[in-house]
């Protein structure tokens, strides 16, 4: 009798040892998983599109004759802390009786950039462009618009409007042309200096242009994107909250502006604006404390069919400090704050370092594979909105 009860006891001990030590295993493995956080790799605060041979002068320098020019209403202060609490409120009813994990049943973006300036491109290479991205299913072209500055700098008067309507019928043409082969084009501009104090005309010349198009032309462009990358200011590394508070209020005024527009809006941002990337400071903004990725998401929640673009540059999808573990914060953040924008993931062809951030020297096959792998593991998300490639020479070179 009393070896039956050593023997009870003595299991009821492992068994609690085992309990202990699984436990004990598991907040191991998670101070572990603390550590390496993957978003704390340095390379991503170098990571940029742009380049200082593909963008104009005009986008990058400051010019005075503009710095204090004003386009419709574009507010200079604003709160929208009650407008954020109503839509946080119809967010939740809208949400209540649906399954937060089931997938939305639109068509998943398939996007690509051209930074190409549009006066340069010949018939030829807007054919072959247009074709091949075709046949590689890209269904969004995300066309750079910057040299419209160099339209907008010019003097008044009739020059400038033979110059602004050239430029115009050109965009209308691509924009048919890709339309015809089920592509849908979005303008896209930008430039790391453009939230900051005398240069925020660039930015909103550019929307404005895209605005007026939109309501003049037949063909249109179906949403306009921001990719400015302000962490590559000199001025990001000693005061990033005044830099990173610029840059929210640029898209929350840009938003504002956009709002009698039928456009889309977009933005492409890195990969560790979220909270649990702890890379960027808590940031007071019109009456909230909250990181970057969550005020962005505040601001564009309140436009529908809004999305960002996270700049998720790795060669291979799966593991440690591949593209989806590099993807997932923001990716969680939107679908447990049941958020309607769209997170897009975007990959890299370009000629560019270290390797490991880019397909270049891969195969089109190989880049296809990593892609699935994203896709797999994302589609259940309802804020997965699909796939960017940078950028269509490049990704058409692949072979």
């Amino acid at each position: 009798m009393k070896n039956k009860k050593q023997n009870k006891t003595t299991k009821r001990n492992m068994f609690l040892g085992c309990v202990i030590l699984g436990i004990g295993i598991m907040m191991f493995a998670s101070i572990i998983k603390t550590e390496y956080i993957p978003h704390r790799n340095p390379i991503d605060t170098q990571i940029s599109q742009y380049s200082n041979k593909i963008i104009t002068p005009n986008a990058i320098a400051s010019n005075p004759e503009f710095q204090k020019i004003t386009f419709d209403a574009v507010p200079q202060k604003k709160s929208y802390f009650f407008t954020n609490q109503i839509a946080s409120v119809i967010k939740s009813i809208k949400t209540l009786g649906t399954n937060p994990t089931e997938p939305k049943q639109n068509t998943k973006e398939h996007g690509i950039w051209i930074w190409t300036p549009i006066m340069i491109m010949t018939p030829e290479y807007i054919e072959s462009t247009l074709s091949q991205a075709q046949v590689n299913r890209v269904n969004t072209i995300y066309i750079s618009i910057d040299t419209y500055l160099d339209v907008f700098v010019m003097p008044k008067g009739e020059k400038r409007e033979q110059a602004k309507k050239a430029f115009s019928d050109k965009l209308e043409n691509f924009i048919v042309s890709a339309n015809s082969r089920g592509i849908a084009v979005d303008a896209e501009a930008g430039w790391q200096n453009w939230a900051e104090e005398g240069n925020t005309y660039k930015a909103f010349a550019i929307v404005n242009y895209v605005k007026n198009f939109n309501n003049t032309r037949a063909n249109k462009f179906r949403g306009f994107q921001y990719d400015v990358e302000p962490y590559l200011l000199a001025s990001y590394e000693k005061n990033k909250s005044v830099v990173l508070k610029n840059f929210i209020q640029l898209i929350d005024q840009t938003e504002n502006f956009m709002q009698d527009s039928s456009l889309k809006f977009s933005i492409v941002i890195p990969d560790f604006y979220d909270k649990e990337d702890q890379m960027t400071p808590k940031i007071a903004y019109n009456g909230k404390k909250d990181y970057t990725f969550k005020h962005l998401l505040n601001i564009l929640d309140r436009k529908p069919d809004s999305s960002i673009i996270i700049m998720s540059y790795r060669s291979f999808a799966e593991g440690y400090d591949g593209s989806i573990e590099i993807s997932n914060n923001e990716m969680q953040t939107a679908k447990n704050g049941k958020y309607n924008t769209q997170v897009v993931i975007a990959q890299e062809t370009g000629d560019v370092m270290p390797p490991y951030i880019t397909f270049h020297r891969t195969s089109k096959n190989y880049l296809s594979g990593q892609i699935s792998k994203i896709n797999k593991a994302f589609n259940s998300n309802p804020n997965f909105g699909g796939i960017a490639i940078h950028y269509v020479n490049a990704f058409l070179a692949l072979k």
